[in-house]
């Protein structure tokens, strides 16, 4: 009974707090993860910056913008299908959906992933007809990423095509899916739309898989902290599917692994000793990895945004290593 009379009351409050439109479009954007788009895109382009003498910062600008409104849109559309689908109730941990919280109408929220999703096309449509060599290589990515925008959750508007059914994050493929392309796809985008390859350099790649490994732990999190209600909305995430434990030794593995490459590159002799300035954001690190282990339920919600920090910072340590670094050997960038 007061339990359930605590609730009441929080929503009560709540709801008289009710942010201002303009706030809670930017709150259903999930700004604390954000950077997850900017980082590779970052590290992809000093990379390349390094390899080419005429370097433009167009194209990269550019992915960035496709990146950030692709990931807003998959939020967006998230926001949407996941109260649709009863995986967002009163009962959520997570931090504030405005869709469940009705600060939003369900049309309203699919009506801006869409907008949104609209614009991502444009760009990419735009870097895929004028960057030269990269029609077929951006094509793909441009509608790769905008089906699994809305296939990540699944519902409207697949459902039209007879793929309503079909859901990444519901199926448990969420982890692979932002390891891929929050990790590989949006480091190596943007290298290749000035300088095509038909393999990618070692140090592209191994960037590439660092990042991307920092970003699942993001959605370790989530689905960590997410696991009960997840299991009422049949929601099968590899934290359902295989229980909390698995769930935390995935977030310490991706986070280690995350370091252990750079460490590899340099011990081989394939990148210099700069790469070993990430080891500067190793405490925030261990201080994850802490959290992740001792705490549960809605203490985890600071743990979303903060692993998303913690790639932004070793991606920013990383960026230094690559201007610090002369790349006068050949093997560096091995191919």
């Amino acid at each position: 009974g007061k339990v359930s009379e605590r609730k009441k009351n929080d929503m009560m409050k709540q709801e008289e707090v009710r942010p201002s439109k303009v706030r809670v479009w930017l709150l259903a954007t999930r700004p604390n993860t954000l950077a997850l788009s900017l980082t590779p895109v970052l590290i992809g382009s000093a990379l390349l910056a390094k390899e080419i003498e005429r370097f433009s910062m167009v194209p990269s600008l550019l992915f960035w913008v496709f990146a950030a409104l692709i990931q807003i849109g998959t939020n967006l559309h998230n926001d949407y299908s996941d109260f649709i689908k009863g995986a967002d109730t009163e009962e959520r941990l997570g931090q504030a959906r405005a869709t469940q919280r009705g600060w939003l109408t369900a049309n309203e929220t699919l009506g801006g992933a869409l907008f949104v999703l609209s614009l991502a096309s444009a760009i990419g449509l735009h870097l895929a007809l004028h960057q030269s060599g990269c029609m077929y290589f951006m094509t793909f990515v441009l509608i790769t990423s905008v089906f699994n925008a809305m296939a990540y959750t699944g519902g409207y508007p697949l459902s039209l095509i007879g793929l309503g059914h079909f859901s990444l994050g519901y199926f448990g493929l969420g982890d692979i899916f932002v390891l891929i392309y929050f990790g590989f796809v949006a480091t190596i985008a943007p290298y290749y739309l000035q300088k095509p390859f038909i393999f990618p350099p070692l140090l592209l790649t191994a960037a590439a898989a660092s990042l991307g490994c920092l970003a699942t732990g993001v959605m370790c999190v989530n689905n960590l902290r997410d696991r009960e209600t997840d299991v009422k909305a049949n929601k099968r995430t590899l934290a359902v599917r295989f229980g909390q434990r698995f769930a935390r030794f995935e977030y310490c593995f991706l986070i280690v692994l995350a370091y252990l490459i750079p460490t590899a590159l340099v011990f081989l002799r394939f990148a210099p000793m700069s790469w070993l300035l990430v080891y500067l954001s190793a405490p925030i690190a261990r201080s994850r990895l802490h959290s992740i282990i001792t705490t549960d339920g809605a203490a985890l919600n600071p743990h979303v945004g903060g692993t998303a920090k913690l790639q932004l910072i070793f991606g920013l340590l990383l960026f230094t290593a690559i201007l610090l670094s002369s790349f006068s050997t050949p093997a560096l960038l091995l191919r």
